[in-house]
């Protein structure tokens, strides 16, 4: 089921990127705007762990790759984004180097997603590449593909110790 709607979303964006060749979009134009709104609200959902927004940001067929190779669905995303341990905590969450392609009723947007942590006093910062993909449905874009993978040479971040002031 994931791998046929992975199939589906790429075949429409071949197929909308085909049909979109001769169309410029301009930096800037109303629906990138639109789309960095979203991207913008994705990312405030991550330093809040908001499940709400997340219900309502993500398509329900929506299939994400997590950075080990994990596939989820939208349940399952939702689930790992909340923290389960109310001594940790996300202290910050900004994307940089955003960038959103068009396709008609499809945008691809790419960008760096970095992040702290606070786990029980210690820090730990995290940052990761990421690819979405919305696609407009019922006239509202929603997030249909999350694929997060890190950096090359980038090794995991063990949690600093405690800092006292």
């Amino acid at each position: 089921m994931k791998q046929n709607l992975m199939l589906v979303v790429m075949m429409m964006l071949i197929s909308i990127s085909a049909q979109s060749q001769d169309q410029k979009t301009t930096s800037g134009s109303k629906v990138e705007q639109q789309i960095l709104v979203l991207d913008k609200e994705w990312a405030d959902a991550s330093l809040r762990g908001d499940a709400s927004a997340f219900d309502r940001l993500f398509d329900e067929n929506i299939v994400v790759t997590a950075g080990n190779g994990a596939v989820r669905n939208k349940a399952e995303e939702i689930d790992d984004s909340i923290p389960k341990n109310p001594d940790n905590k996300v202290t910050s969450f900004v994307t940089e180097d955003v960038r959103v392609r068009v396709y008609g009723d499809a945008a691809v947007v790419t960008g760096l997603a970095k992040w702290t942590v606070n786990m029980g006093g210690r820090e730990a910062n995290s940052e990761r590449r990421y690819m979405s993909v919305y696609g407009k449905r019922k006239g509202a874009w929603r997030m249909v593909a999350l694929h997060v993978l890190r950096p090359p040479g980038q090794q995991m971040r063990q949690p600093s110790p405690q800092r006292t002031q």
